[in-house]
């Protein structure tokens, strides 16, 4: 379920902070594996249904590759998806999108995997692709292509498995090392194995490298000696190297072997340069990492120099939480023979959780409690503790607006930031909720359903994160609008007890002086409706047609009788006019049910087809009417 629960709120971000880094406008390569066109590439319809293939025949340097939902594989076990033109890998698309921003990652889930022959269900690991990607600095004519960085956005990278290489998820072999590179944005790097950094390792010459990890996670990968990821530096000029990691989370990766020189299980930074290399790691999450054997350094991180005095590795950590790592002395040792290092920088400021090392930083928040708001369900939202806990100068500007969920990274109104990589403000898992509901007369719900009646009801709503917010809803419906007809069909009740009333005639729109009773009978035959009020509720209520009996005009003109009455089949009516009489049956509702049209003195109606029941018989001639109660048996 926690796994689950983080993939899910990565997913639902990557359009969010896709916008980190905007590439200029370049060619655009289609890649879906549902394809069914020429498989050239050049349009979704198009486009090629193998990665490898698309990044194989690309001559174009910096290319965007459009990668649609589905899972990908190398060709072999000896192969990997080769990246020689510092190409741009976006994932998440449907295969109809014409921008980047309408992609959905979270429901177009783009997997770049390692099981080959899709037998890792049966154990079969052993026949996996060693390295998923491969980032090569030479195009095929040994071409650089160095001044292009490589960008991952929206990928899911897993199940390399090998027990002696290196660079799992993503390589680049030592000493290729003249990409210039790297952006690593809203990306799964997840049940990697390799003998050492089973994610990534990226090694770079340049004198301004590009080293960025924002938004991404690093879960249950397995190194069996030593790292997770490893950037490593070695130009021999240049002032200083920078690296990022912004809003990660590192969880549940480990170290296997016992040997000598292991360890380091999130990650190693090396710097083989003439100049400092900073690696700064701001609001991420270090949970459940564990050094399982009888590593060298138990420790999270790794530095290493080269032999020049003045490459020095400064890390430093700002708003980071850590909890549950095991079997780990420190989070940080020094690889090296020069120990005037600084590896650990002198203004790490706001980190929480319990390490007691943490205490040898700035404005640390130690507790042995769990920090998280329901470790066991996935939901990694710091308690109240931590929520307003970090240190917001040390969130730079141009970092991403979104933690790692997709939520504003900063409490905006209130001027705070979180420690670790999600803010407090989301809810990663399904939820429940139990609303009390009162509406006069309707209710709509949150996902939109109107109920009229009260009761108990239940609806569900996406979160978001895209898990589902179910809630149950009990419904108080305050005003009754409903009106019986009583006493034969003459009078008109409201339903609604305990209110203020008012009828009025529907036929003028306007209310009846003195009729402000719960009842009303009317004087004269028409359309009748009530206004009720319930505290601040006031509703009408539909318009009841009513006839009143005792018009005896026309049968005093016509000398009209009508009979029998009650009548079972048949009735006759009889009068003396010379010209026809109307005649029209109504239920006590008003919904007319007969209409006849005698034109003799004499004139029978079949009422055979009524239900037994009481009536309103409307006999009408010119300005001339009469009104009776007709009762059928």
């Amino acid at each position: 379920m926690k796994n689950r629960a983080m993939k899910k709120a990565l997913l639902s971000l990557a359009l969010a902070t896709g916008a980190m880094f905007s590439a200029k406008a370049q060619t655009i390569i289609y890649v879906d594996a549902d394809a069914t066109g020429s498989n050239n590439g050049s349009t979704w319809a198009s486009a090629y249904t193998n990665l490898a293939n698309a990044l194989d025949n690309n001559g174009v340097t910096g290319a965007q590759i459009w990668i649609a939902e589905g899972t990908y594989t190398p060709y072999y076990s000896n192969s990997s998806f080769d990246i020689k033109h510092g190409e741009k890998l976006y994932g998440g698309f449907n295969g109809t999108e014409t921008s980047i921003s309408q992609r959905n990652p979270a429901q177009n889930i783009t997997i770049l995997s390692g099981d080959v022959y899709e037998d890792d269900s049966l154990g079969n690991y052993y026949n996996n692709a060693k390295r998923i990607i491969n980032v090569d600095p030479y195009d095929p004519n040994n071409t650089l292509n160095g001044e292009e960085v490589v960008l991952l956005d929206g990928l899911t990278i897993s199940d390399a498995y090998s027990t002696s290489a290196a660079g799992g998820g993503l390589g680049t072999d030592y000493p290729g090392v003249y990409q210039k590179g790297i952006r690593i944005y809203n990306c799964i790097f997840e049940n990697n194995t390799n003998r050492y950094q089973s994610a990534f390792n990226f090694y770079t010459s340049y004198s301004d490298p590009v080293l960025e990890v924002s938004n991404s996670i690093f879960r249950n990968n397995h190194a069996l000696e030593a790292y997770t990821v490893e950037f490593r530096v070695t130009n021999t000029t240049g002032a200083a190297y920078y690296a990022t990691f912004t809003n990660n989370l590192f969880e549940n990766n480990t170290t296997v072997d016992s040997v000598y020189t292991g360890g380091g299980v999130v990650g190693r930074f090396a710097n083989f340069s003439f100049a400092t290399f900073e690696i700064q790691l701001t609001n991420n999450t270090f949970i459940g990492n564990s050094n399982n054997n009888g590593n060298f350094h138990k420790c999270l991180f790794v530095s290493e120099k080269g032999s020049s005095a003045n490459a020095d590795i400064i890390m430093d950590f700002d708003n980071n939480l850590f909890f549950d790592n095991v079997n780990l002395n420190t989070i940080v040792m020094d690889n090296n023979a020069i120990w005037t290092t600084k590896y650990i920088g002198a203004n790490c400021k706001n980190n929480g959780g319990d390490w007691t090392q943490l205490n040898s930083f700035v404005g640390s928040l130690i507790s042995p409690n769990d920090p998280f708001e329901d470790y066991a369900a996935g939901d990694l939202r710091p308690t109240t503790s931590y929520a307003t806990q970090g240190d917001t100068a040390s969130y730079l500007s141009t970092w991403t607006d979104y933690d790692l969920a997709g939520e504003d990274r900063m409490d905006y109104v209130n001027g705070t930031i979180a420690i670790g990589a999600y803010q407090r403000g989301l809810v990663c898992q399904n939820t429940t909720a139990t609303i009390n509901a009162d509406a006069c007369l309707e209710y709509t719900s949150p996902s939109g359903k109107i109920w009229t009646a009260a009761g108990t009801y239940q609806d569900t709503i996406p979160n978001s994160c895209g898990f589902d917010s179910a809630m149950t809803i009990n419904l108080t419906i305050i005003v009754d609008t409903s009106v019986s007809i009583t006493s034969g069909g003459i009078e008109l009740m409201a339903n609604q007890a305990s209110a203020t009333y008012q009828w009025y005639d529907c036929d003028t729109d306007l209310p009846i002086s003195g009729a402000t009773n719960q009842t009303y009978q009317p004087t004269q035959t028409g359309d009748y409706g009530v206004e009720v009020t319930v505290g601040n509720c006031t509703e009408y209520s539909e318009c009841h047609y009513v006839v009143v009996t005792g018009v005896n005009d026309l049968k005093e003109a016509a000398n009209l009788s009508i009979f029998p009455n009650p009548a079972d089949d048949i009735i006759t009516v009889k009068h003396e006019l010379n010209s026809n009489i109307e005649v029209s049956i109504y239920t006590l509702t008003g919904a007319q049910v007969s209409n006849t049209i005698v034109s003799s003195n004499a004139n029978t109606i079949d009422v055979s087809s009524l239900p037994a029941g009481y009536y309103i018989l409307k006999a009408k001639s010119g300005d001339l009417e009469h009104v009776e109660k007709l009762i059928i048996q």
